[in-house]
């Protein structure tokens, strides 16, 4: 459910540019809820222009997202275990090491995400800031409270996209 566009107009600001657009869809049901997008470089960096406007990630407009992920792998692929993470670029950098991965958009929605049947381990790609340490308790609260088996990342940078940036 992730794609690449490569010159991807911004609503906000003059400015077109690469950018990464996510579907999301409800965790439970699978209908498609909104979009995501994210402009990025080539390198992983936000451009200039848009991380000084803090505008180089975006929701539809008057979409809902309760209950919405990002399906960076099918859910045929999700057997017994799920990764999951607030942004696409930190699930993506959980998935070198685990597989399969979803992002959940923010540490609100992460917070909030409900068991899903059949999972027997969740592990979680926990930001290291107020928001994404709050979210990622709360959702393991919920998982242990189902008996699922609980990992919670941790790092010293914000999150393991910039741990993986910085090792590059």
């Amino acid at each position: 459910d992730l794609r690449w566009h490569p010159a991807l107009p911004h609503p906000h600001i003059p400015y077109i540019g690469p950018a990464l657009v996510g579907l999301i869809t409800d965790a439970k049901t699978r209908k498609p809820v909104s979009l995501h997008q994210t402009w990025i470089n080539a390198d992983g960096t936000k451009p200039s222009v848009l991380r000084k406007e803090k505008k180089a990630r975006m929701l539809l407009g008057k979409h809902a997202i309760a209950g919405g992920v990002i399906r960076l792998w099918p859910d045929e692929d999700v057997t017994h275990g799920l990764g999951i993470a607030e942004g696409v670029e930190t699930a993506l950098s959980l998935a070198h090491a685990f597989q399969p991965v979803w992002a959940l958009i923010d540490g609100g929605q992460l917070g909030k995400f409900a068991p899903l049947p059949g999972i027997e381990s969740l592990t979680i790609a926990c930001d290291n800031d107020p928001a994404g340490i709050t979210g990622a308790r709360a959702c393991a609260a919920l998982w242990d409270a189902a008996g699922v088996e609980v990992f919670i990342t941790r790092q010293q940078e914000n999150d393991l996209n910039d741990l993986l940036m910085e090792a590059a």
